[in-house]
């Protein structure tokens, strides 16, 4: 198994582990359905390929949200549906100078994130993995509309941290996301060459508790 797997299944166990060693902890459960609104910006370093005047990716998340708290620790996995577009321009494309395409791209994914978090109030503390497994996609370049799932791994890995907080049945969530973008794991069909883009997001999401 991956070591970064590894170390993310213990500690989800370990802040897990007072169900199974005591009854003396106060515990609830809270859970329902969640929207998100997802802004990410990409950098690279190519002179092939640059972002577009737009310089970030836009998409939405709606899902469920599932809290287990104990005392002030809590775990939260949730699962979501994702859309999310983005554009990159190809400079001078194919060897003509001054050739600038560009190509729109749009990804659905199914997002699990796992956060883990300390409440102070009604404050959130939190942060943990995100697990990306993509659906499907499809590229728009040079008036050819292409799909492109199988061009892509099927399953990233990205990490998050953030504040919440809780207002009555509430839940309101800010994130900033890290990991490897969709848009950019392979583009040597276009371009001739691999290409990994830095992507960093903001996330904001509202929730709606139907438990308690």
């Amino acid at each position: 198994m991956n070591p970064i797997i590894k170390v993310i299944f213990l500690l989800i166990f370990s802040l897990s582990s007072p169900f199974l060693i005591a009854q003396d902890y106060d515990t609830w459960f809270q859970g329902g359905p969640q929207v998100k609104l997802v802004n990410a910006k990409m950098t690279i370093d190519s002179d092939l390929v640059s972002t577009s005047d737009i310089d970030s990716e836009i998409g939405y998340q709606i899902g469920l949200f599932f809290r287990v708290n104990i005392n002030h620790i809590y775990v939260q996995p949730e699962l979501l549906f994702s859309t999310v577009q983005t554009q990159l321009v190809f400079k001078d494309y194919d060897g003509i100078a001054g050739f600038n395409p560009q190509a729109d791209f749009e990804f659905n994914t199914l997002e699990l994130p796992i956060e883990i978090g300390y409440k102070i109030g009604q404050l959130r503390l939190n942060g943990g993995p995100s697990f990306s497994f993509l659906l499907s996609g499809q590229r728009s370049f040079l008036n050819q509309l292409n799909a492109v799932t199988e061009e892509y791994n099927k399953l990233n890995l990205m990490f998050h941290f953030g504040i919440g907080v809780d207002i009555q049945r509430f839940v309101f969530d800010a994130r900033y996301q890290f990991g490897l973008s969709k848009t950019g794991e392979s583009l040597s069909n276009i371009i001739g060459t691999e290409l990994i883009p830095n992507q960093r997001q903001w996330i904001f999401s509202l929730g709606y508790n139907i438990l308690r």
